[in-house]
C-alpha cells in the first residue's frame, strides 16, 4: 500500500490485494474506519501509461481526486457517474461518495499514453502514440485551454522506461511547466517548458552523477525551490540560495548527522512540517516540527529495533569485464570485522530495467546480515540511476552482460578478500530470481547454493500482454522482442529451463499459483527438469500468493523456510536460535 495524498479528514492510497495485481485506489476517514474503494483494478483494461489512477500533474482538494480510467456504472458498486462510458476518461471523483465527473474523455482513434493537467484539472498536455514510418513515437501535445486544439510540441521515439520527457509541476501561473529532458544530457536535466512560445528553456539543473529524483515544491505546488538527485545517496540542489527552505534542510541534516532527511509534508502556512529522519541502520523516526514553537517533537518510531546492532550499507563500485563502472551496496556481518573471509549472498534486485537499489533501511538485508552473510547488491547495466545510455546497455543481454556484471561483482568481492569463494549464494525475486536462476546454470561453478523467489524459467513464454508476465505500456511496444531478446533462438540460449542439467548445487523455489507477472507455468516446467536431471531442490508453492507474498503467514514461512537452507549450505560464523514464528494480530490505532 502507498498513501497518495493525505486531507485533513481522508486518505487517498493505492494497494494492491494478495500480490495479484488487483490494485485499487481508496479512501478513507483519519480512523480507518470507513474504506471506500474509489477505483477498481477492472476499469484499468483499456488504459494507457495513466492507468492506475494519477494524472500527472495532478493537485488534489478535501473532496476530490483527479483519476483517469474506464468508469462503468455497477450493481457491484465500483464507481457510478449515473451513466455508462465505454471509452476511458480523466474524472473528478469524490473520495467519499464516488460521484463523477468527466473533465476529459479519450477518441477511440487517438492511443492517449498519458495526459497532464493543470492545478483546475484541466488537462492541458497529452501523449499520444504514433507509428512514424514504422517506429512507435510519443507525440507530445499542448493546448492551452478546452477551447483551444491540440497543438504538436515534440515527437520522439518510444523508449518504455526513460521518456525523452518527463512531465512534472506546473508554477504559478501555469504558463510554465517543468520537466525532466534527456534530449541532451545523459542522466537528464530539469527545464521549464514555455505553454505561450511551446518552447523549452534552457536547463535549470543538471547532475553531474546520478539522476533527478524529484522537484521540491512549495506547499501549494506552485514554487520551485530546488531539486533532489540521487547518486550512492540521496543529494539537494537548491534554487534559492540561503533562502529559508534550504537552512531548515541543512539546519537538520546538521541536527541528524548522516542521516536522511525528508520533509514528508508542512501545514498550508510551512510553519508546521512532519518529518521523516533515516539511514541505512535507522527505518525511520517520524518528527514534528513547529517552527513557531521552535519545537521538534518525536511522533512515531517505523520499527523498534536498536540501530546499533544494524549493519551499515556500504557503496561499492567496480569495473565491469567490457570496462563499465558499475555500483552498488555491500552490507557486512559483524564477524567480518575480523578480517577474514565471509559468507555472501548475491541478491540481485527486480525490475530490471529502471530500477535500482538505493542507499537506506533494508529489512531483508538487515535479516541476512544478521545471520552472518555479507550481502551484494549490484545496480547491474539497465538499472536506472546511471543515465539513459547505462538503462540501454541492458537491453536483450538477460544472461549475457547483466548477468557478467553480477558474476564480475562476485569475483571482485573474491579478489577483495571480502567473500569466501567457497560460500557464496545467490538469491533474487521477480528478474533477481531468473538472476538466480541463470547464475545456477550458466555459472554453475560460481554458487553454492541459490534461491529462485518467483522468477522466469523460460523467456520464451514472458512477457508479452498484462496478465500473462507483462509490463508493457498498453499501446503495446513488444517487451520480449526489445528488450529481452528478438529472437527465440536468442532467448532459448539464456532461460534456464533449457539449462539444468548445468546446476551443480541445492536450490530453493518459491511460486504463488495467483501470480499475473510471472505465471505458474515458469515453475510447473522448471519443476520436472529439476527432476529429470536429479538435482537437488526445495520448494514453496502458495495457492493463494501472487508476485511475492503478501501475506504475512506466507511471507514469515518464505523466511522461515530460507533461513536454514542458507545456513546449510553456506555454513555462517553465527548460531541464530529462533523458536516457532507466529503471525500477530496488532490491534488498529
Amino acid at each position: 500500500m502507498s498513501f497518495l495524498w493525505k486531507g485533513d479528514k481522508r486518505l487517498v492510497f493505492f494497494a494492491d490485494v494478495g500480490g495479484n495485481e488487483s490494485f485499487f485506489i481508496g479512501s478513507t476517514d483519519l480512523k480507518g474506519k470507513r474504506v471506500v474503494r474509489i477505483v477498481e483494478s477492472q476499469i484499468y483494461e483499456r488504459l494507457n501509461s495513466s492507468a492506475g489512477g494519477m494524472v500527472s500533474g495532478l493537485r488534489f482538494d478535501e473532496d476530490r481526486v483527479l483519476v483517469s480510467g474506464m468508469f462503468v456504472s455497477s450493481t457491484r458498486g465500483r464507481v457510478s457517474s449515473g451513466s455508462t462510458t465505454d471509452n476511458p476518461v480523466v474524472a473528478k471523483v469524490n473520495v467519499k461518495n464516488r460521484g463523477l465527473s468527466t473533465v476529459y474523455s479519450y477518441s477511440d482513434n487517438e492511443i492517449v499514453t498519458g495526459v497532464v493537467s493543470d492545478d483546475a484539472g484541466n488537462v492541458r498536455f497529452r501523449m499520444v502514440y504514433e507509428l512514424d514510418g514504422g517506429v512507435p513515437t510519443t507525440v507530445w501535445q499542448h493546448r492551452e485551454d478546452l477551447k483551444n486544439s491540440w497543438k504538436e510540441v515534440r515527437r520522439f521515439p518510444v523508449h518504455g522506461y526513460r521518456e525523452m520527457w518527463t512531465p512534472l509541476n506546473f508554477n504559478r501561473d501555469g504558463r510554465f511547466m517543468y520537466l525532466i529532458s534527456r534530449e541532451e544530457h545523459d542522466l537528464g536535466a530539469l527545464h521549464a517548458f514555455d505553454t505561450a512560445t511551446l518552447s523549452l528553456g534552457p536547463a535549470l539543473f543538471v547532475p553531474t552523477e546520478g539522476e533527478i529524483r524529484s522537484p521540491i515544491m512549495s506547499r501549494d505546488g506552485y514554487d520551485l525551490r530546488g531539486v533532489s538527485y540521487e547518486t550512492d545517496r540521496v543529494h539537494y540542489h537548491w534554487f534559492e540560495k540561503g533562502a529559508d527552505r534550504e537552512k531548515l534542510q541543512r539546519s537538520l541534516e546538521a541536527a541528524f548527522p548522516g542521516m536522511d532527511v525528508q520533509f514528508v509534508s508542512f501545514s498550508d502556512n510551512e510553519r508546521i512540517g512532519l518529518i521523516h529522519i533515516g539511514s541505512d541502520r535507522e527505518a525511520g523516526v517520524y518528527f514534528v516540527l513547529d517552527r513557531d514553537k521552535g519545537s521538534l517533537e518525536q511522533f512515531e518510531r517505523v520499527r523498534k529495533i536498536d540501530p546499533g546492532l544494524m549493519r551499515p550499507m556500504e557503496p561499492i563500485q567496480y569495473t565491469s569485464r567490457d570496462g563499465l563502472e558499475i555500483h552498488g551496496y555491500l552490507p557486512r556481518p559483524w564477524s567480518a570485522e575480523s578480517g577474514k573471509p565471509v559468507p555472501m549472498i548475491v541478491n540481485p534486485h527486480g525490475g530490471p530495467f529502471g530500477i535500482r537499489d538505493s542507499w537506506g533501511f533494508n529489512p531483508e538485508v538487515q535479516y541476512l546480515a544478521s545471520r552472518g552473510y555479507a550481502v551484494l547488491q549490484i545496480n547491474y547495466r539497465g538499472s536506472g540511476g546511471y543515465g539513459l545510455d547505462f538503462l540501454n546497455r541492458g537491453a536483450r543481454q538477460w544472461g549475457r552482460d547483466m548477468q557478467n556484471d553480477l558474476t564480475d561483482g562476485v569475483n571482485w568481492a573474491i579478489a577483495e578478500g571480502i567473500a569466501d569463494k567457497n560460500r557464496v549464494a545467490i538469491y533474487g525475486a521477480s528478474y533477481g530470481g531468473y538472476a538466480t536462476l541463470a547464475g545456477l546454470t550458466l555459472t554453475p561453478e560460481l554458487y553454492a547454493c541459490g534461491i529462485n523467489y518467483v522468477g522466469a524459467s523460460d523467456l520464451e513464454i514472458t512477457f508479452k500482454a498484462r496478465g500473462q508476465d507483462a509490463f508493457t505500456l498498453a499501446n503495446d511496444f513488444s517487451y520480449r522482442e526489445t528488450w529481452v531478446g528478438d529472437s527465440q533462438e536468442y532467448r532459448d540460449a539464456t532461460s534456464p529451463v533449457n539449462h539444468v542439467a548445468n546446476i551443480q548445487v541445492p536450490s530453493f523455489h518459491a511460486y504463488g499459483v495467483k501470480d499475473p507477472r510471472v505465471v505458474i507455468d515458469h515453475w510447473e516446467r522448471l519443476e520436472p527438469e529439476l527432476k529429470k536431471h536429479g538435482k537437488v531442490y526445495e520448494s514453496m508453492v502458495e495457492k493463494r500468493q501472487g508476485h511475492g507474498f503478501r501475506d504475512e503467514e506466507a511471507s514469515v514461512g518464505f523466511y522461515g523456510r530460507m533461513e536454514p537452507f542458507l545456513a546449510k549450505y553456506l555454513t555462517p560464523e553465527v548460531d541464530v536460535q529462533i523458536g516457532s514464528s507466529e503471525v500477530v494480530e496488532l490491534p488498529a490505532r
